[in-house]
């Protein structure tokens, strides 16, 4: 049978509070009472004996202990409650880490995003229209480097990418941070306010806190590059070997900051 009421996981941080306030209370009640029950056996001569006296000593003990059990009892819950959450916070997690390791998994990979440049710059140059790649490089902070938060941020930054595309555009992940993303038919100009919109979403994505932060170049036929191979060369000489770090390439960084 449950004696005392139950603390709801939502009301965590005000029952916890609540419990400091009453043990500070208790603790000022209990010195209060044997300051009390002390003084005329410290400061007078002769004692006061009698029920009266004796009815208070145990009534003191009692409610001592009482309060001694409904504190501790609380106590528990309360660390009960925080470790589920923990414990819950952990699974949402995990959850999260395998919805963007599925993610990243279905997007194509670097191979994939060749024999695409390849058809898409023989019918461009078959219909002498523009061709633009958007290469965008995920950066983290020290601080917020562990492959958990890693992964789900690559994902949460996936999904920004991928919903505002056109339907004829394509995502590929050319290395782990790096996503190219194959423009048909897009002049410079229009991919950079493609890259814009891009930063727009991923400044969303990335919180006040700056989660991850990112750089975004653009590499265009004919401007840039006039064969395939051309392009392709300027794509793979942008991505990082190593963790990215922000580099010297023409950005558009958080523009929509």
């Amino acid at each position: 049978m449950r004696l005392f009421d139950r603390v709801q996981s939502t009301d965590v941080d005000r029952r916890e509070l609540q419990l400091t306030a009453l043990a500070c209370s208790v603790i000022c009640v209990l010195t209060v009472g044997m300051a009390v029950l002390m003084y005329p056996v410290v400061f007078l001569r002769e004692a006061p004996t009698g029920r009266t006296i004796q009815i208070a000593f145990v009534g003191f003990c009692v409610l001592s202990v009482l309060l001694a059990g409904y504190l501790w009892d609380r106590q528990m819950v309360i660390q009960h409650l925080r470790a589920e959450m923990i414990e819950e916070r952990k699974r949402i997690v995990q959850a999260q880490r395998q919805a963007s390791a599925e993610l990243l998994k279905t997007i194509p990979d670097l191979n994939s995003f060749q024999d695409r440049l390849t058809m898409e710059f023989r019918r461009t140059a078959a219909t002498s229209q523009a061709l633009s790649i958007l290469i965008m490089v995920v950066t983290f902070p020290p601080a917020g480097s562990l492959i958990l938060e890693k992964s789900i941020l690559l994902g949460d930054a996936a999904k920004v990418i991928a919903r505002r595309l056109r339907e004829e555009d394509s995502i590929y992940v050319l290395s782990s941070g790096c996503f190219a993303v194959v423009l048909p038919g897009t002049e410079k100009s229009t991919a950079k306010r493609v890259a814009a919109r891009l930063a727009e979403g991923l400044a969303d994505a990335a919180g006040v806190s700056h989660r991850f932060t990112w750089t975004m170049s653009v590499v265009n036929y004919p401007e840039d590059a006039s064969t395939a191979h051309g392009i392709e060369e300027a794509v793979l000489g942008m991505v990082p070997q190593d963790p990215p770090s922000r580099g010297t390439q023409e950005t558009l960084v958080g523009q929509a900051r």
